[in-house]
């Protein structure tokens, strides 16, 4: 295969065939450094049953980009609106609220 049909996502035999030099088999674990490396991807292994984790800097992440969404601003100044009218559409808990709209307002 010429150099210019090789894929920016694939590594060749022989890059492979030297990183596992002298394994008879290669551990799933094995495959991690070698993508991150090769491709410039964080890997964590996880099993597929198992509830996702994410990291503290996954989390501030999704938040930010969360509550800079329009549309949820605008469900959450609904839901306190109601909240204050005595209907409540979000949770039963008023310190749950509270700490969302916290969350909310610093993102903003």
């Amino acid at each position: 295969m010429s150099e210019s049909k090789v894929s920016r996502m694939s590594i060749s035999k022989e890059q492979l065939e030297q990183s596992f030099q002298g394994k008879s088999y290669v551990d799933l674990k094995d495959l991690v450094p070698l993508i991150e490396e090769n491709f410039g991807f964080n890997v964590t292994l996880q099993r597929k049953d198992e509830r996702p984790t994410f990291t503290d800097e996954q989390k501030k992440r999704m938040t930010s980009v969360i509550f800079k969404d329009e549309g949820v601003l605008s469900q959450l100044q609904l839901a306190q609106k109601d909240r204050k009218e005595g209907i409540s559409t979000y949770s039963d808990s008023e310190e749950e609220f509270a700490q969302l709209l916290k969350e909310a307002q610093n993102e903003i």
